[in-house]
Protein backbone atom coordinates (compact mmCIF):
# COMPACT_ATOMS: atom_id res chain seq x y z
CA UNK A 1 0.00 0.00 0.00
CA UNK A 2 2.75 2.45 0.87
CA UNK A 3 4.47 1.70 -2.42
CA UNK A 4 1.34 2.70 -4.33
CA UNK A 5 1.16 5.95 -2.36
CA UNK A 6 4.85 6.61 -3.10
CA UNK A 7 4.31 5.97 -6.82
CA UNK A 8 1.27 8.24 -6.88
CA UNK A 9 3.25 10.89 -5.07
CA UNK A 10 6.07 10.66 -7.64
CA UNK A 11 3.57 10.92 -10.49
CA UNK A 12 1.90 13.93 -8.90
CA UNK A 13 5.26 15.60 -8.30
CA UNK A 14 6.12 15.11 -11.98
CA UNK A 15 2.71 16.06 -13.40
CA UNK A 16 1.90 19.17 -11.34
CA UNK A 17 4.82 21.27 -12.64
CA UNK A 18 3.93 20.17 -16.15
CA UNK A 19 0.31 21.28 -15.67
CA UNK A 20 1.43 24.60 -14.18
CA UNK A 21 3.77 25.15 -17.15
CA UNK A 22 0.98 24.44 -19.63
CA UNK A 23 -1.37 26.85 -17.84
CA UNK A 24 1.36 29.52 -17.78
CA UNK A 25 2.07 29.11 -21.50
CA UNK A 26 -1.63 29.22 -22.33
CA UNK A 27 -2.03 32.46 -20.37
CA UNK A 28 0.97 34.01 -22.13
CA UNK A 29 -0.43 33.08 -25.54
CA UNK A 30 -3.78 34.59 -24.62
CA UNK A 31 -2.11 37.85 -23.56
CA UNK A 32 -0.07 37.84 -26.75
CA UNK A 33 -3.20 37.45 -28.88
CA UNK A 34 -4.90 40.28 -26.99
CA UNK A 35 -1.88 42.56 -27.47
CA UNK A 36 -1.68 41.68 -31.14
CA UNK A 37 -5.38 42.47 -31.62
CA UNK A 38 -4.96 45.74 -29.72
CA UNK A 39 -2.00 46.78 -31.88
CA UNK A 40 -3.85 45.80 -35.07
CA UNK A 41 -6.84 47.87 -33.93
CA UNK A 42 -4.59 50.86 -33.21
CA UNK A 43 -3.03 50.66 -36.67
CA UNK A 44 -6.50 50.53 -38.25
CA UNK A 45 -7.68 53.50 -36.18
CA UNK A 46 -4.61 55.57 -37.07
CA UNK A 47 -5.06 54.78 -40.76
CA UNK A 48 -8.74 55.76 -40.62
CA UNK A 49 -7.90 58.99 -38.76
CA UNK A 50 -5.44 59.96 -41.51
CA UNK A 51 -8.05 59.28 -44.19
CA UNK A 52 -10.74 61.29 -42.42
CA UNK A 53 -8.35 64.16 -41.65
CA UNK A 54 -7.50 64.35 -45.33
CA UNK A 55 -11.20 64.42 -46.16
CA UNK A 56 -11.91 67.05 -43.51
CA UNK A 57 -9.47 69.44 -45.18
CA UNK A 58 -11.93 69.75 -48.07
CA UNK A 59 -14.44 71.46 -45.75
CA UNK A 60 -13.34 75.03 -46.32
CA UNK A 61 -16.08 76.62 -44.20
CA UNK A 62 -15.38 74.47 -41.12
CA UNK A 63 -13.17 75.64 -38.27
CA UNK A 64 -10.33 73.44 -37.07
CA UNK A 65 -12.39 72.43 -34.05
CA UNK A 66 -15.35 71.45 -36.24
CA UNK A 67 -13.11 69.41 -38.53
CA UNK A 68 -11.64 67.61 -35.54
CA UNK A 69 -15.10 66.79 -34.16
CA UNK A 70 -16.17 65.51 -37.58
CA UNK A 71 -13.11 63.25 -37.73
CA UNK A 72 -13.73 61.97 -34.19
CA UNK A 73 -17.37 61.23 -35.02
CA UNK A 74 -16.39 59.32 -38.17
CA UNK A 75 -13.72 57.35 -36.29
CA UNK A 76 -16.25 56.51 -33.57
CA UNK A 77 -18.65 55.22 -36.24
CA UNK A 78 -15.85 53.16 -37.79
CA UNK A 79 -15.02 51.64 -34.40
CA UNK A 80 -18.66 50.75 -33.74
CA UNK A 81 -19.05 49.16 -37.19
CA UNK A 82 -15.87 47.10 -36.75
CA UNK A 83 -16.27 46.10 -33.11
CA UNK A 84 -13.27 48.11 -31.96
CA UNK A 85 -13.43 49.78 -28.53
CA UNK A 86 -13.43 53.57 -28.95
CA UNK A 87 -11.18 55.56 -26.63
CA UNK A 88 -11.93 59.27 -27.04
CA UNK A 89 -8.76 60.45 -25.30
CA UNK A 90 -6.57 58.21 -27.40
CA UNK A 91 -8.22 59.30 -30.66
CA UNK A 92 -7.91 62.93 -29.57
CA UNK A 93 -4.19 62.45 -28.86
CA UNK A 94 -3.60 60.75 -32.21
CA UNK A 95 -5.34 63.60 -34.04
CA UNK A 96 -3.35 66.24 -32.13
CA UNK A 97 -0.07 64.44 -32.85
CA UNK A 98 -0.88 64.27 -36.56
CA UNK A 99 -1.84 67.95 -36.61
CA UNK A 100 1.45 68.83 -34.89
CA UNK A 101 3.39 66.70 -37.36
CA UNK A 102 1.76 68.23 -40.44
CA UNK A 103 2.21 71.76 -39.14
CA UNK A 104 5.92 71.17 -38.55
CA UNK A 105 6.47 69.44 -41.87
CA UNK A 106 4.64 72.16 -43.79
CA UNK A 107 6.29 75.17 -42.14
CA UNK A 108 7.44 77.87 -44.48
CA UNK A 109 11.13 78.66 -44.45
CA UNK A 110 10.59 82.04 -42.78
CA UNK A 111 8.53 80.41 -39.96
CA UNK A 112 11.24 77.88 -39.06
CA UNK A 113 13.33 78.59 -36.00
CA UNK A 114 17.01 79.12 -36.43
CA UNK A 115 18.97 76.91 -34.05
Amino acid sequence: MTEIVKELREIIVAVVPLIVSIIFLASMLTKSKKLRKLSDDMIKIETVIKEYMTGAEEFLNFSGKEKKEWVKTKVNQYCIENGIPYADGLVDDLIENLIYLTKNVNKREKDKEVL
